[in-house]
């Protein structure tokens, strides 16, 4: 078991949101009809996503500069909790691994925490 954590400000997603190269490079086609249904709150659903990204990599042991970053997915069930998944080359390096993971905002910032485990042990 491992855990992974990251923190974002919310500013430097205003930004960001700004460049379609960054959107189409970092999240999936999901998450980014996510982050435009999100409206003004846009930059908040996009440092979310994020985060849990980075989070999920760190928790992986290797960083999000050892995986794509759309290859890892993150989707809500019907009551809005966060679901991480592996998709395409990351599921097939950990293809046993399963998350926990959790989202939080603040006025400033953003902060997820990834607990991930081998399904086999």
């Amino acid at each position: 078991m491992r855990v992974g954590a990251d923190i974002e400000e919310h500013s430097r997603f205003r930004r960001l949101l700004e460049k379609p190269s960054f959107l189409e490079r970092v999240y999936t086609p999901t998450e980014r009809r996510y982050i435009q249904a999100a409206g003004k709150r846009a930059h908040l659903a996009a440092a979310g996503l994020f985060c849990a990204k980075e989070a999920a990599a760190k928790a992986l042991g290797i960083g999000l500069f050892g995986l794509r970053p759309d290859e890892i997915e993150i989707t809500h069930d019907q009551r809005g909790a966060p679901i991480l998944a592996l998709l395409g080359g990351a599921k097939a390096r950990f293809p046993q691994a399963e998350f926990s993971l959790s989202v939080s905002h603040s006025r400033e910032y953003t902060m997820a925490a990834v607990l991930a485990w081998d399904r086999q042990s």
